[in-house]
């Protein structure tokens, strides 16, 4: 077993601050990396968000602890919602929710919730083939605009006009790979679903055609054969 180290950032009201920075070690065996953010805190002081992407390149910190409203029709207005808002700002056709891809989800985020492994979906285990967004946080602590938003926050990192691999700007495509699954053109559907373990919620999301294709950009006109499962897609949100 290797073991990596990086570290996790405390989030006091929205606001990082340097003073809260933490130890966090990443084990790696052969089921994927399983994050481990291992920190002394206040009793209650706070709750651990988690979002997925390629080993080393997730994103943790910790953050108040609030009660949030839940349900599946606010899940279906939120995601839609906050991602057709960039999605139209970029002059791209909205998403439309699908039931489908919900139920795939739903069966993958209620393993996860069982397992406790927080890793992504073999493709071939998926019945629509399709691209996928993970997130994963403390049971009840975190409100759907937290978890669509730490998607979209990638979009500070994105290089304008890149094309895959060659996304971000910090190098590492899987830096703003949830966020360019979003915005990606040919992208038209969407299905999510949340499932929770005693301690974790885990997010899935599931979006057709998938995005983030090798040689492609996020805002490319639309191919003439839209993507099922032709072509080489990236892992780490795929």
């Amino acid at each position: 077993m290797e073991t990596q180290k990086g570290q996790c950032t405390y989030k006091a009201k929205g606001a990082a601050r340097a003073d809260g920075l933490l130890d966090w070690l990443i084990d790696m065996d052969g089921a994927g990396f399983r994050p481990i953010c291992r920190a002394l805190l206040r009793a209650g002081a706070a709750a651990l968000m988690m979002v997925a992407g390629a080993a080393g390149a997730q994103q943790y910190y910790y953050e108040e602890t609030t009660e949030v409203e839940r349900g599946d029709d606010l899940m279906q207005d939120v995601v839609l919602g906050m991602q057709n808002e960039e999605r139209e700002s970029l002059g791209l056709a909205p998403l439309e929710w699908d039931a489908a891809l919900a139920a795939d989800a739903n069966r993958y985020a209620r393993s996860m919730a069982r397992t406790g492994v927080f890793a992504h979906s073999n493709r071939a285990s998926r019945s629509v083939p399709s691209g996928e967004n993970l997130w994963m946080g403390t049971r009840g602590a975190f409100d759907y605009e937290a978890m669509i938003g730490s998607f979209l926050d990638e979009k500070r990192m994105m290089r304008r006009g890149g094309r895959m691999p060659d996304l971000s700007t910090t190098g590492r495509w899987q830096d703003v790979g949830h966020y360019s699954q979003i915005i990606w053109r040919s992208t038209r559907k969407v299905g999510c679903a949340l499932g929770e373990s005693a301690q974790y919620d885990y997010l899935v999301c599931r979006y057709y055609p998938a995005g983030n294709v090798f040689g492609q950009g996020p805002l490319d006109a639309e191919p003439s054969v839209l993507a099922s499962g032709n072509g080489v897609m990236a892992h780490g949100t795929k």
